[in-house]
């Protein structure tokens, strides 16, 4: 064994651990993007614990122009806050998105109460693209504690958010389906400001 794959073998370790300890703490919302933050994290990357708010979450591997670069990333997942990345304090060129989630129908008349699945694979999209998406989109929501707002999250259940990400993976392929192994390319965004 390599001293770099027992890096990666020690460095996993440590994360999947972390995970458990995340996903134990019931009370914690947040505990499933958090998880998905530390599973987003390269192999060989040496990020153990969750970043703090306004950090960059983890980076991801690009050719720009024939160079490999590891341009920053924010992962995201349902209904995450989105502070620093519409005030700009946040600096990550890409989010990493996945959307699972459950919405609920009320039973009316006509129609038994019923449950509608909604799952995006985790895409990668430029950050200015994301904002846009859910600027059109309006799922953009105030996240209020004790009766005052103190941010702003992606609002989960936006029905035209979900079309918006089902359309954004059909037009470019699985050249957005984020991969923490995979080398992108420029030329995947094509068209799109990076």
């Amino acid at each position: 064994m390599t001293i770099n794959e027992r890096n990666i073998a020690k460095y996993t370790a440590i994360r999947n651990e972390k995970a458990k300890i995340i996903l134990a703490n019931t009370a914690d919302d947040g505990r499933e993007g958090r998880v998905f933050e530390l599973d987003c994290a390269r192999p060989a990357s040496h990020k153990t614990c969750v970043s703090k708010q306004g950090q960059i979450d983890v980076s991801i591997k690009m050719e720009i122009n024939g160079k490999i670069k590891y341009v920053p990333a924010e992962c995201k997942t349902n209904g995450g806050r989105i502070d620093d990345l519409l005030t700009g304090k946040n600096k990550s060129a890409f989010v990493i998105y996945r959307l699972q989630f459950t919405q609920k129908h009320k039973a009316t008349k006509t129609a038994p109460a019923r449950e509608e699945k909604r799952l995006v694979p985790a895409v990668v999209v430029p950050t200015d693209l994301f904002l846009q998406m859910l600027t059109e989109c309006n799922a953009i929501k105030a996240v209020a504690h004790n009766g005052v707002q103190d941010g702003l999250a992606i609002q989960p259940s936006s029905k035209k958010m979900y079309e918006r990400l089902t359309a954004y993976i059909e037009n470019y392929g699985e050249c957005v389906l984020f991969d923490r192994e995979r080398t992108y390319a420029d030329f995947d965004f094509e068209g799109l400001e990076i």
